[in-house]
C-alpha cells in the first residue's frame, strides 16, 4: 500500500512523508473499507542441531523451513505480515534442547518447528509446553512425546506402534502363511519385534520370533531358524548393516520368500551390505522426497535455491512451517493458545503424503510410513499405504 507514497517521496523529498501517509490512509479506505492492512513480521522458531554429528541433517531441516518462509512471503505472508525465522542450535542433548527452547521463548516466537535428536526434542518440547508455545516436532520419533501431557506439542513423525501396523498391513497384501520376525539386541528392535509378533498372531498367522542378545547376531543361525520354520515372510527389525548381510545369508541358505526390514534399514549401509541379494526386498520407511513423486517439483525448487537435493528433514520442516502458518491464518491472530486450538483442525491442508491430521493425543491420525522396495540397487516407492487424497 505504500507504493504511491514511495514514488512521491523520490520527487518531493522529506515533505512527501506526510503526503505518503495521507495517500496510504486513502488507499486503505478505498481497498479495505477503512481498515489498514496488518504490517510488521511474524516470527517462527526453528530448532535443529547445527553442530556435531547431526549438523548436516540439522542444516537440511533449517533450509526446509527457510524455503517455506520464502514462499509464504512471496505469496503475501501471513495475515499480511512477513514471516521471519529465529533459528537456534538445539544440539542433541537434553541440556542444549532446553537452552535453545528458552532462547526461542525470549524472542517471542509464535510457534516452533524442528526437533531432530530425540533427547533434545523432548526436553525442548517440555519447555515450550510450559510456555504454551506451539511446537511441531518435525523429525524426532514421536513415542516419548505422545501422551506426555504436552498440550502445545504436535509430533509429525509416526510411532513405533504405527510402524508395526504398517508392516503387518503390508504383509497382509503378500498373503503369507508363516512369518519369521527377527531382530538384534537393541531395545528399539525388541520393542518393534514384539509389536509385530503380537499383531501377526492376532491375524491368525503362524509366527516365529527370534531376537539376538547382541547387536551383531549370528546370521547363519537366524537363517537356519527361517528355513527350519519354513517361513515365507521375514521381517527384520534391527540395524541396517546386519540386516543387509542377513538377506544374503537367507538367499544363500535357499530362502525364496519375501524379506522386509524396518525403517532402521533405510540407509546406504543396508544396500551395500546386501548387494544384489536385496533386490525386491521391502522396507517400512518414513516418507521422504526421494520416495514421493508428489514432492518432485518441490525438490527441484529446493535444489534450485540451495544447490543440493533435500533430505527428509527439510521436507518435514517445510510442511511443519506451512502448517503453523495455516493455523495462524485460521486463528486470525498470533495468540499461541489459538494457534494450538487450530493445529488439530487444519482446513484444506495437505503435505506430500496427504492430509495432515492429529489425533486426540496429538499423534498423527494418518502416519507417514510408506513401503519402499529395492529396485536396481536403490529404494523405490512400492506403496503409500494411505487412502486419503493428496493435494
Amino acid at each position: 500500500m505504500r507504493r504511491r507514497g514511495a514514488v512521491r517521496a523520490v520527487a518531493l523529498g522529506a515533505t512527501a512523508l506526510v503526503v505518503s501517509g495521507l495517500l496510504d490512509a486513502c488507499s486503505a479506505s478505498d481497498e479495505g473499507g477503512g481498515a489498514p492492512k496488518p504490517q510488521g513480521e511474524i516470527t517462527f522458531g526453528v530448532l535443529a542441531p547445527l553442530s556435531g554429528d547431526m549438523a548436516e541433517r540439522g542444516h537440511d531441516l533449517v533450509d526446509g523451513a527457510r524455503l517455506a518462509a520464502a514462499e509464504i512471503n512471496e505469496q503475501g505472508g501471513v495475515l499480511g505480515r512477513q514471516v521471519r525465522l529465529a533459528v537456534e542450535d538445539g544440539g542433541c542433548a537434553s541440556a542444549t534442547g532446553e537452552q535453545a527452547a528458552t532462547e526461542l521463548a525470549a524472542k517471542s516466537v509464535v510457534g516452533v518447528v524442528g526437533g531432530l535428536c530425540e533427547d533434545a526434542a523432548v526436553t525442548a518440547a517440555k519447555t515450550m509446553a510450559a510456555e504454551g508455545t506451539p511446537f511441531l516436532v518435525s523429525s524426532a520419533r514421536a513415542d516419548r512425546l505422545v501422551g506426555a501431557g504436552l498440550p502445545s506439542v504436535f509430533p509429525m513423525e509416526g510411532t513405533v506402534y504405527q510402524e508395526a501396523l504398517a508392516a503387518v498391513h503390508w504383509m497382509g497384501y503378500r498373503s503369507p502363511q508363516r512369518v519369521a520376525v527377527l531382530g538384534d539386541g537393541s531395545p528399539a528392535s525388541q520393542r518393534l519385534s514384539g509389536l509385530v509378533t503380537d499383531r501377526v498372531k492376532a491375524d491368525g498367522l503362524k509366527v516365529s520370533r527370534r531376537t539376538s542378545a547382541t547387536k551383531d547376531p549370528d546370521l547363519a543361525k537366524l537363517a537356519r531358524t527361517v528355513t527350519g520354520f519354513t517361513a515365507d515372510f521375514v521381517y527384520w527389525t534391527g540395524a541396517a548393516e546386519p540386516g543387509g548381510r542377513l538377506v544374503g545369508a537367507l538367499r544363500q541358505a535357499g530362502y525364496t520368500g519375501y524379506f522386509m526390514a524396518s525403517s532402521e534399514s533405510d540407509s546406504p549401509e543396508f544396500l551395500q551390505a546386501a548387494g544384489g541379494a536385496a533386490e525386491d526386498a521391502f522396507l517400512t520407511a518414513s516418507a521422504g522426497p526421494r520416495l514421493l513423486p508428489a514432492a518432485a517439483d518441490w525438490a527441484a525448487r529446493f535444489k534450485g535455491r540451495y544447490r543440493r537435493d533435500p533430505g527428509r528433514d527439510a521436507m518435514q520442516a517445510y510442511d511443519g512451517l506451512r502448517a503453523l502458518a495455516q493455523a495462524v491464518r485460521q486463528a486470525g491472530d498470533t495468540t499461541p493458545s489459538k494457534i494450538v486450538d487450530n493445529l488439530p483442525r487444519l482446513e484444506d491442508f495437505t503435505t506430500f503424503t496427504g492430509a495432515l491430521r492429529f489425533a486426540a493425543d496429538h499423534s498423527l491420525a494418518y502416519d507417514n510410513y510408506v513401503i519402499a522396495q529395492v529396485k536396481g540397487g536403490t529404494f523405490t516407492l512400492a506403496s503409500k499405504l494411505r487412502t486419503d487424497p493428496v493435494g
